[in-house]
């Protein structure tokens, strides 16, 4: 298993995981009762080593930030599902992956999601857009002949969709064509239309440099700054 620093976003920081590289026996027992049991379910053998391994790239990843070895990391779930650190407060984190790449992103300000996608040919891409997308979204990615740019174009849209809910913490409780993110890779700013009220956060699409495109979603805040206390995200 190899974690490569990526060059940081939004004062996040970000790691690209090779998840098809195993990680060390010492490190698999690090990983908690439940998730050694979540990853004896797998029915594959390859997609168990590819979870222990996102599992042991988080726990290593979030260890130096939390001041703790990585096997007293202990994780909890926010309302949608959304994984947390149970004893850690200021840190906040989320982990995507798409076959073998897994990408982590950490912030000691605000709430972020992040979302990684291997590019790929998609046969059902405007069936999916159809579903997904905003009228913009699906007109603009429409606009663009079959081939490598659509295929880039509909997995930037798709990720920059993920990263907003992610980071929002709705996992799928909120319908992506309520809210416009675009086929491109500009910054941009979102609001997301929430039960309990608007949500503004930043966004922006990053790759890593290998095939994946990728997206970062962190939710604004007005409270001070906390950067300072994770020098990973500098």
């Amino acid at each position: 298993m190899s974690i490569t620093a990526l060059p940081s976003a939004l004062s996040c920081a970000l790691w690209r995981v090779d998840l098809d590289a195993a990680p060390a026996p010492d490190a698999l027992r690090g990983l908690s009762a439940d998730e050694s049991e979540r990853a004896r379910r797998f029915v594959f053998a390859r997609d168990r080593s590819r979870y222990l391994a996102a599992h042991v790239a988080l726990r290593q990843t979030l260890a130096g930030p939390a001041r703790r070895h990585a096997a007293q990391l202990r994780f909890a779930a926010g309302r949608f599902g959304k994984p947390l650190l149970a004893d850690t407060q200021g840190l906040h984190f989320n982990l995507s992956h798409s076959q073998g790449v897994g990408m982590i992103a950490l912030s000691a300000q605000a709430e972020i999601g992040v979302d990684v996608e291997l590019v790929r040919p998609m046969n059902d891409a405007d069936a999916l857009a159809a579903n997904y997308f905003d009228t913009d979204e699906r007109d603009a990615l429409a606009a663009i002949a079959p081939g490598p740019a659509h295929d880039l174009a509909f997995f930037r849209c798709w990720t920059r969709k993920e990263a907003c809910l992610k980071a929002a913490g709705v996992g799928l409780g909120l319908d992506t064509r309520s809210f416009h993110v675009g086929i491109g890779a500009e910054p941009c700013n979102v609001t997301l239309r929430l039960d309990d009220g608007p949500l503004d956060m930043a966004l922006v699409s990053t790759s890593d440099g290998q095939g994946a495109v990728a997206a970062l979603a962190k939710v604004m805040t007005t409270q001070p700054d906390a950067e300072a206390e994770c020098e990973a995200c500098a």
